[in-house]
């Protein structure tokens, strides 16, 4: 009992004292002013950052004026340079040029340009010459940006006006000093890309011509004899089983193989370049019937260079890319199977393999072969092509390409033309005119086939079995 009574005692003790909440109260206190605290901090905070935002907009607003402002000026003062055929001002290595628009949401924009103001960076583009957007000549479209935030403004002018104005305040002076510039700034980067170009050309050509050196390559591969005159320019090796025969002042930069017993018989000036070897050999040459497909004649891409009519509509009909008429001028005779270029016609290829007769080449007629393609012309036998013995002709400025043949970067991608030919070599390949350089793989061991230039011409890059 005694025990009982103390322990009510404490109880009562602590009910009545003022003690036993003290601890309680004071870190409920601390609680609620720290919370009241945080709030007001988070409050200000969200102040700051509102304010900094609505600052960077205002200033990315400013950025877009400006950008919009420099589109108009320039509008106006090459208004004079640009036309519907190049409707646009682009900027290329740091300076203007006229050039073309490009497809931005479905409808035509010129490319865009990009600069910096004090406020920040901005973007603009503009409608391209000769379109209307939003009943006005010119529209132009530019977004700004500072610390993130972006702002984007349309304006609109009439562009005559806009000209008008411009062309006025310069005088004819004025006009005629920026016309001057702007000429003299093409001539320069046109100059450029030429030397570039030409640069290039040399170095590949020379790569060329030191990979043929050092693995004896042979590009032009003959059977039972070969025969080059005029002024044909060979730049890969050379190698039959027969007799090499060189007239004129061709001309063979290349490693040179004539077969067991047999010679190379040369006139004129013909030679051979330095630093290349002459060699006393013999190969075996497969024939094309040992791996042509054996469903060529009904699974080919023939189709691709067949014009389409109301009566014929083969699928993939005029799918190739070609530069003349398909219906005045077609580059396919499907009866006949043979493809006929002339003047400037220029036949892109994408398919697969072909199954023809004859291609006939004149004036300066060109075949592509698209990048991405592995192209091969399968060349009927005579018997099978109405009698017709001249499978391939080349004479003009007739050039053959691929566009998947870069070296530099390593694809060597071409076009194939092999030649059944036949036991007889009745089949034929004339390879004359003043060729241009030829990315193409010629194989046709049962065929003849004659190299001429009536001018300096290139044949690089080829292979060819010559009968």
């Amino acid at each position: 009992m005694a025990a009982i009574d103390r322990f009510v005692l404490l109880v009562r003790n602590v009910r009545r004292g003022e003690q036993g909440i003290a601890l309680p109260v004071a870190l409920f206190a601390m609680v609620s002013a720290m919370a009241l605290a945080g709030a007001a901090i988070v409050a200000t905070t969200n102040v700051q950052t509102g304010a900094t935002r609505d600052d960077s907009a205002k200033s990315a607003l400013a950025a877009a004026d400006a950008g919009a402002n420099v589109a108009r000026a320039r509008q106006a003062r090459y208004a004079f340079v640009i036309n519907p055929t190049n409707p646009c001002l682009v900027m290329a290595g740091g300076k203007l040029q006229k050039g073309l628009s490009e497809q931005v949401g479905g409808q035509g924009w010129c490319p865009a340009v990009s600069g910096s103001t004090n406020e920040g960076q901005y973007t603009y583009r503009v409608s391209p010459v000769g379109t209307s957007c939003g009943g006005e000549e010119l529209c132009v479209v530019s977004t700004g940006t500072v610390g993130g935030v972006s702002r984007r403004i349309e304006v609109t002018f009439k562009r005559s006006g806009i000209a008008n104005n411009e062309t006025e305040q310069i005088g004819d002076e004025g006009r005629k000093h920026i016309l001057e510039t702007w000429k003299e700034e093409q001539v320069a980067l046109v100059n450029q890309e030429w030397e570039k170009a030409t640069k290039k050309k040399e170095e590949l050509v020379k790569q060329l011509e030191e990979s043929a050196k050092a693995i004896g390559a042979e590009g032009f591969i003959g059977r039972d004899g070969i025969t080059i005159s005029g002024n044909a320019d060979i730049r890969v090796g050379v190698g039959t089983n027969g007799n090499i025969e060189t007239s004129s002042s061709s001309s063979i930069c290349g490693n040179i193989r004539y077969g067991v017993g047999k010679k190379w018989i040369k006139s004129g000036s013909a030679k051979q370049c330095s630093g290349f070897k002459t060699t006393e050999g013999n190969v075996n040459l497969p024939s094309v019937s040992s791996f042509i497909p054996s469903n060529i004649a009904t699974v080919n891409s023939n189709a691709r260079i067949t014009t389409c009519t109301s009566t014929n509509v083969p699928l993939n009909c005029q799918k190739d890319g070609y530069t003349d008429s398909w219906t005045k001028q077609p580059p396919f005779n499907a009866a006949r199977r043979e493809i006929n270029l002339s003047g400037n016609d220029i036949l892109t290829v994408g398919g697969g393999d072909y199954w023809i007769c004859a291609i006939n080449f004149s004036g300066t007629s060109q075949i592509i072969m698209a990048q991405g393609s592995r192209v091969r012309f399968f060349f009927d036998t005579p018997e099978h092509c109405n009698g017709n013995t001249n499978q391939l002709n080349f004479s003009g400025n007739q050039q053959i390409s691929a566009t998947g043949y870069q070296p530099q970067a390593g694809q060597f991608q071409m076009p194939g033309f092999y030649f059944l030919g036949n036991a007889a070599g009745t089949s034929t390949i004339n390879l004359s005119g003043n060729s241009q350089t030829n990315e193409a793989v010629i194989y046709a061991p049962d065929s003849t086939i004659n190299i001429a230039a009536t001018r300096p011409g290139k044949a690089s890059s080829s292979a060819a079995g010559l009968r």
